[in-house]
């Protein structure tokens, strides 16, 4: 059996096994984060910072929660799950609802009073609440009373295929393929009720006792072709470098392929053990995958079957429209391998090479040496023509 690549990733470790974890390690807070916004009395003296306030979402100056602690008289903080670099997330009982286990997603107090993260917090929330699928985290609604921000989903018990993937590596191919089909039926009803995720990873994706998958973690989940910033104006959140596609990383907002290159990223790792581009340098990694093609899977586990490495190979290809249409007929290749067209793309992979690199680095040289200097020759010719009529 092939070792696992180790390597950080964007989720974040969980205290025991079957415990869902969904940090928020994906939200891009804006610069403004820890901003306080202060009304000032006659005299010039500073107050108590505002309290801004939304329907979904309140947010003011937090102060550290810890287990132990009631939130809103209502969800008892019982012990951490997860924790990442913005946010905590606690199991909790809701004490208004027969003490049902609940997940309680908390952002740290550096982060709790900045617009930006209220405004991220309110978008995950708002856009959790319009979905409802079995395969999709399930967020509840939050009083409209609260006086401090977090978010409520529903408990799931299960492995994250993270952990799953750091048991046995690489997995069975019916078990990845069942996986991958399932992920693809969750990104279904987001992309047809005009959401994509993107931000596929394993740390992601929750592998329940009864067989079925959660889709969890939309702290970078956004309308399908959304082109705005954020309330601050700061760039959208790319996703993690591993499982990036290339039109994310050329920052194309709103693209539900990004979502397919994704599965089909996961889908490698699942079927090979490694990514599609190893590496630990995150600028290497978005260089390679703008360069060139990941080598064949089946080079890296031969027991792959022909047509599932062409689904594998069609999904990660380097422009949208060479992949699947849409995620629907990409789960129905997967649902059914042996239907699968075979069109050798195995043949066809450009590695990425030292070539290619220098080759772009070139092509972006000589268009900004040849630019300026085919300007001036365009202006010598218009006062050479002008001259020319008058002489």
């Amino acid at each position: 059996m092939q070792s696992r690549v180790s390597r950080v990733r964007g989720g974040c470790s969980l205290g025991t096994p079957g415990l869902w974890v969904s940090t928020g390690v994906g939200l891009n807070f804006p610069s403004i984060v820890g901003l306080r916004v202060s009304r000032k009395h006659k005299g010039g003296k500073r107050g108590r910072p505002f309290t801004i306030t939304n329907s979904q979402v309140i947010m003011h100056r937090n102060t550290a929660t810890q287990t132990g602690q009631v939130l809103d008289d209502r969800y008892h903080l019982t012990e951490v799950i997860g924790r990442g670099g913005m946010s905590v997330v606690y199991k909790a009982e809701d004490l208004q609802n027969g003490k049902e286990a609940v997940a309680v997603k908390v952002p740290l107090p550096m982060f709790a009073s900045g617009l930006g993260a209220w405004s991220m917090f309110q978008q995950e929330e708002s856009i959790g609440l319009r979905l409802n699928h079995p395969l999709v985290l399930k967020f509840l609604a939050n009083s409209g009373s609260a006086r401090r921000s977090y978010l409520v989903t529903e408990y799931v018990a299960g492995l994250t295929l993270d952990e799953r993937l750091r048991q046995q590596c690489p997995l069975p191919e019916n078990e990845a393929l069942c996986v991958a089909s399932q992920i693809c039926e969750a990104l279904e009803y987001m992309h047809d009720r005009g959401y994509v995720h993107y931000d596929l990873k394993p740390a992601n994706v929750i592998l329940c006792p009864n067989g079925t998958i959660r889709l969890i973690d939309l702290g970078t989940a956004h309308a399908a072709q959304m082109n705005r910033f954020t309330l601050s104006g700061a760039p959208p959140q790319i996703g993690t470098p591993d499982y990036v596609a290339p039109e994310q990383i050329e920052r194309k907002r709103g693209r539900k392929s990004a979502d397919m290159y994704g599965i089909g990223a996961m889908l490698y790792e699942m079927l090979t053990g490694q990514p599609p581009f190893p590496g630990d340098d995150p600028f290497q990694l978005a260089s390679n995958r703008l360069l060139g093609d990941p080598l064949a899977p089946r080079e890296l586990n031969p027991k792959i079957s022909a047509e599932t490495e062409e689904i594998v190979l069609r999904a990660l290809r380097r422009k949208p429209t060479e992949r699947f249409s849409s995620i629907a007929m990409l789960k129905a290749a997967l649902d059914n391998p042996e239907r699968v067209i075979m069109s050798n793309l195995r043949d066809r992979l450009q590695p990425v090479t030292r070539w290619r690199r220098y080759r772009r680095i070139i092509r972006h040289i000589s268009l900004v040496v040849l630019i300026p200097i085919a300007s001036q020759v365009l202006l010598f010719l218009v006062f050479w023509h002008y001259w020319a009529h008058r002489h």
